[in-house]
């Protein structure tokens, strides 16, 4: 078979059994065939779809390599849909026995209700059991409470229509049945979802709760309908429930078909939305049962839930805000810490050129500038090592830094190159400095080794407008050094 064909068929298949099972409700809902042979059309299509949907999920398990994470979800898929195809098989064999029967009329028979809770049960175990993504405990906090909001919410929704199916149906078994179906549908897929590994694309894991909810509900409904001889809705919402696992399963097999992996790859997301849909949702439905019912019993568990609801979503707020917190000032310590690695030299501490020429460009009106340069610094290197030579600039910094004040910026533009922007110095006078500063690098320098090592400075001393001043010391300095060793050369 060409794939274009096989394409065809595959396609075919479903949309000719949603076609087949639209119009078999329809049918089943108008009730105008007699009353035995709608519960055998009902259990037979039934058998099919599962049946469909257990071939389909065969063929999803065998295109996914053994290694992946998601083999192990649908091999257990494959068991709890074969389960369902059993228990569907016997309710429809049991169906043709007696039609009539308050189990077929209803779907409530002991094989069904049995295949439905060991299949539902695989299923579930599987995705809360399913291996997550975990990157620290804060984010499986922040993951829990989001979770505990759906959860919640479901529930309290769940229980909300189970009571109202009570009032309408008298059916007291479906108080329990509904709420819990819900939340732990609720809970397996949120779990998978929240964590961004889902072993299925999004819009296959919508299909599976839904048809949970229809199922659900008919089994709530069922033995009241069937008593008082309606059970087309109970009929039709059971071939919705399967038909839509038919429709997941396909789908599932087609995005393997075209290519696409199973699973997307887990990324840490900043936050989700789906806590804050639920919470939507449940006072959405709060507001419509107090204005349309009043404060009934069904307003007071909307508002249970919603209230509960809310103080998770607050706690996960203050979670939030503290992380934010913790954030900015992370944020706050690191730019200092560029800043600081921006604008100062690693080897000595000081200032570096940047923060030089921005302090110089800041300052207004003449200001007095030294450019210093370590005489005989190279011989330091050649003979006793670079490691030397380092302690030697560290220790000219420290020199520098212990004779200026604190309004002075001693700055290392480079290599054994030194500058000073000097505050304002009527008192003691520019060049006085200058020379105090040659006889303080003139002095021996003790070396890692033990050796003593001495090197001098020529210095060339500027005073005038900042946009200038740098490079009229620098002329200076190299007056200086062409006049000899450790002199002061003034700028004209």
């Amino acid at each position: 078979m060409s794939p274009a064909v096989r394409g065809r068929a595959d396609t075919a298949v479903p949309i000719g059994a949603a076609a087949l099972t639209v119009a078999l409700g329809v049918v089943l809902v108008d009730g105008r065939i007699g009353p035995a042979a709608p519960a055998i059309l009902c259990w037979l299509a039934v058998t099919v779809l599962v049946s469909g949907m257990t071939g389909y999920s065969y063929l999803v398990n065998r295109m996914i390599p053994d290694t992946a994470p998601e083999k192990r979800f649908w091999r257990a898929f494959i068991v709890a849909a074969s389960v369902f195809a059993v228990a569907d098989g016997i309710h429809l064999v049991t169906a043709i026995a007696d039609p009539l029967s308050a189990s077929a009329q209803s779907g409530t028979g002991l094989a069904r209700t049995i295949g439905l809770g060991l299949g539902g049960t695989i299923i579930i175990g599987v995705m809360a059991t399913y291996p997550l993504p975990y990157r620290s405990g804060r984010v499986r906090l922040c993951y829990q409470l989001d979770l505990a909001t759906i959860v919640t919410a479901v529930g309290a929704i769940g229980l909300y229509w189970s009571v109202t199916g009570v009032l309408a149906a008298g059916a007291v078994a479906g108080v329990v049945a509904g709420p819990v179906v819900a939340t732990l549908v609720a809970f397996a897929v949120g779990r998978l979802y929240l964590s961004g590994s889902a072993p299925f694309p999004w819009y296959v894991g919508v299909l599976g709760p839904l048809a949970a909810v229809l199922e659900a509900t008919a089994r709530t409904l069922g033995p009241e309908l069937a008593r008082a001889g309606r059970p087309g809705p109970v009929f039709a919402l059971t071939l919705a429930a399967h038909l839509l696992l038919l429709i997941a399963a396909w789908l599932q097999y087609g995005h393997y078909r075209a290519g696409y992996h199973a699973v997307p790859v887990a990324r840490l997301r900043p936050y989700s939305l789906l806590p804050y849909v639920a919470l939507a949702g449940i006072y959405t439905l709060l507001v419509v049962t107090l204005v349309t019912r009043g404060l009934d019993a069904r307003a007071w568990i909307i508002q249970i839930g919603a209230l509960i609801c809310t103080a998770i979503v607050v706690a996960r707020q203050l979670i939030a805000f503290i992380d934010n917190a913790k954030l900015l000032a992370e944020r706050d310590s690191l730019a200092q810490r560029l800043h600081t690695m921006a604008f100062t030299d690693s080897l000595t501490g000081l200032a570096n050129r940047a923060r030089f020429l921005n302090r110089l460009d800041e300052t207004s009106g003449p200001v007095g500038v030294l450019l210093i340069d370590l005489d005989d610094f190279k011989p330091v290197n050649d003979r006793y090592g670079h490691a030397a030579g380092d302690a030697v600039l560290v220790e000219a910094a420290r020199r520098l830094r212990a004779s200026l004040g604190p309004g002075d910026l001693v700055a290392r533009l480079g290599g054994d190159e030194f500058a000073v922007l000097l505050d304002d110095r009527r008192d003691e006078g520019y060049a006085a400095v200058a020379d105090r500063l040659v006889g303080l690098l003139g002095a021996p320098c003790r070396l890692p080794s033990g050796d003593q090592a001495t090197v001098r400075a020529s210095v060339g001393l500027a005073v005038g407008e900042a946009g200038q001043v740098l490079n009229v010391a620098d002329q200076a300095m190299y007056r200086a050094k062409h006049r000899g060793k450790g002199t002061v050369e003034i700028a004209a």
